[in-house]
């Protein structure tokens, strides 16, 4: 009688499941570059058909970041009384303590001063660069003193010293002077310059400046430049004196 052939029984293996996940994965890569590169394909039609849209973009991004810049600075502000007043003569080594931005040059002749501590530059036309430069140079200085003369342009002159005296603020806690405008020999000039320094006050008031009146006491009873203080000598010498009499740090 022949044998039964007994049957062999193997081992199932399992299905490998790899390329299939891998599958899954790629389906969903490709679900994702899809559903990215649609919205920025409807994103940029819908930019393409405003012709003022990346005007728009621009122009409000801007004006957030002077917004930001603008809250800094008022952050930054601090009370000052205006005009200074009168105050005890300090001492001359304040002049070498102190940085001088503007029309100080003649000054330098008659009062002890650090060379790396006067700026001659012109306020309009001055690049933030250069504001910037100053500021870095301003460091060391005890205060800081801003003058120039009657402008050209008056509008285009408080922007320029609005860009500088914020320049300075954000990086320095330092007491910032404004001189105003001394009056001139002839009436109508010294009229336009008092409406000038006018604009000057209101501004060191919203900017926090210290605003020195140097004006009043140059003048006659005219109200233009007296007579003594034709002499640039004697004038410089007394513009020296006022500053030294009117300190509020």
């Amino acid at each position: 009688m022949a044998k039964k052939k007994k049957k062999k029984h193997g081992r199932i293996e399992k299905k490998k499941s790899g390329p299939f996940l891998r599958f899954k994965l790629g389906v969903l890569l490709l679900l994702i570059v899809l559903s990215f590169g649609s919205t920025f394909g409807i994103y940029m039609i819908s930019a393409t058909s405003d012709p003022d849209y990346w005007q728009n973009e621009i122009m409000n991004s801007s004006e957030n970041k002077s917004s930001e810049e603008e809250t800094k600075s008022v952050k930054n502000k601090k009370s000052v009384t205006n005009p200074v007043p009168v105050s005890e003569r300090a001492e001359d080594s304040r002049m070498t303590e102190s940085a001088f931005i503007g029309e100080f040059s003649p000054l330098t002749a008659y009062y002890d001063t650090k060379t790396e501590l006067v700026f001659t530059d012109s306020v309009t036309g001055m690049s933030e660069s250069r504001m910037n430069s100053i500021s870095r140079n301003v460091t060391e200085s005890k205060a800081i003193y801003i003058w120039y003369g009657y402008p050209e342009n008056a509008e285009e002159t408080i922007a320029a010293l609005k860009n500088l005296v914020s320049v300075i603020q954000n990086q320095h806690n330092k007491p910032i002077y404004l001189l105003n405008t001394i009056p001139d020999i002839d009436a109508e000039q010294s009229r336009k310059i008092d409406e000038w320094n006018s604009q000057l006050f209101a501004f060191c008031d919203a900017y926090s400046v210290h605003y020195v009146d140097i004006n009043t006491s140059l003048k006659n009873n005219e109200g233009t430049l007296s007579g003594e203080y034709e002499n640039n000598e004697t004038l410089y010498k007394e513009v020296g004196e006022l500053l030294l009499t009117h300190v509020a740090d």
